[in-house]
């Protein structure tokens, strides 16, 4: 995988835990695949994922129409906004919803549509985001916004507040959560 290149805040501990995952034949599972309207957006990002990991984004075009893609049951429009469950969701490849039932570990993909804000939330797993499209802006702490370009990786320490924004295009993701993966994300004030 190409994230073994990029280096950077809490690639070596992702990188550390799938070494440990079981994602042997034997174990494989099918998932009932679920389609959500976001995933309009899907051809153009893989598109642009071929910039960032071609393999990776050959490996993602051949699983389209395979993956059992959701949303937060805690989010809604009257939540995160008009439009957002439209232009949101996730899917795990490896995790209670994914081919791979994994061992305390989640991964999977975001698919979070132009003009977005995903406000501020936390939970108690650490998290790794590595962008296959850009650009997006992502908040840590209290901090403001920074722009990150596809490619990048972003980091979140368990239970730090983090928040994403979108601009014209929309962004693609590959999400990791690497321990404590049982509870799920809380939004601020909610």
């Amino acid at each position: 995988m190409g994230l073994d290149r990029r280096g950077g805040e809490g690639v070596a501990e992702v990188l550390a835990r799938l070494a440990g995952q079981d994602v042997s034949a034997e174990i494989f599972r099918e998932v009932k695949p679920a389609t959500l309207p976001v995933l309009r957006y899907l051809p153009e990002c893989i598109g642009e994922a071929l910039l960032v990991d071609a393999d990776l984004a050959a490996a993602i075009a051949e699983l389209d129409g395979a993956l059992a893609w959701r949303q937060s049951s805690a989010y809604s429009d009257q939540v995160l906004g008009t439009g957002f469950m439209d232009n949101y969701g996730w899917c795990e490849i490896i995790g209670d919803d994914g081919f791979f039932a994994g061992d305390d570990f989640r991964l999977g993909l975001l698919l979070l549509g132009p003009e977005r804000h995903y406000r501020d939330h936390y939970h108690p797993a650490p998290e790794l985001y590595w962008n296959l499209t850009g650009p997006s802006d992502w908040k840590r702490g209290a901090g403001g916004f920074a722009t990150k370009e596809a490619g990048a990786t972003v980091w979140h320490e368990p239970y730090r507040m983090h928040a994403t924004k979108t601009g014209a295009r929309p962004l693609f993701t590959l999400w990791c959560w690497t321990r404590d993966t049982a509870t799920p994300a809380r939004l601020a004030g909610g």
